[in-house]
């Protein structure tokens, strides 16, 4: 009887064992390639050549136009996104994903809202004291996505309730 009652105070340390076991094996195993479904349609395998449709060469406008790609998504204000870093897609997202998420995650951007002027000092703050490099002629087309996507937002509401309207019941 004592037996049994040392292997059951075993049991969570063994079960917990276990489970780090599987999760070390899953991280091991291979991660499966995705292919884009439009390409499987297209592409039509013959032993070891594949025949199919080239796909169309686009120029670097359209390219950096708000047309949906596999890796966008749209966000819940319905604004197409750039699905790994939630940057607005437009023209130069990749500039600014390329130069500010080196050294801070996009979030920071995506949860600003400043004029063109915020932008630069915040800019010129990073430069001066966490060692930002200058950006010399991208720094215009990053300040222009900047502005254009998360600029400061126009509306009508300044967060604060209406006035109470003036009680005729009430003497002064």
């Amino acid at each position: 009887m004592a037996r049994k009652l040392k292997n059951i105070k075993s049991l969570p340390l063994v079960c917990s064992v276990l489970v780090w076991l599987l999760c070390a094996w899953v991280q091991t195993q291979p991660k499966p390639v995705k292919t884009p479904a439009s390409k499987a349609k297209k592409m039509v395998s013959k032993g070891a050549t594949v025949v199919g449709t080239k796909p169309k060469r686009q120029s670097v406008a359209k390219q950096n136009s708000a047309v949906a790609r596999p890796d966008t998504i749209r966000n819940p204000n319905r604004v197409l996104v750039d699905s790994e870093s939630g940057l607005a897609v437009g023209e130069n997202m990749f500039l600014v994903k390329a130069q500010c998420t080196i050294c801070h995650s996009s979030k920071l951007i995506l949860q600003s809202q400043f004029d063109r002027d915020k932008w630069i000092e915040r800019i010129r703050w990073m430069q001066r004291t966490q060692k930002l490099w200058d950006l010399g002629e991208t720094e215009k087309p990053i300040l222009d996505y900047l502005v254009e996507h998360y600029g400061p937002v126009k509306s009508g509401f300044d967060g604060r309730r209406l006035p109470l309207p003036q009680q005729s019941w009430y003497k002064l």
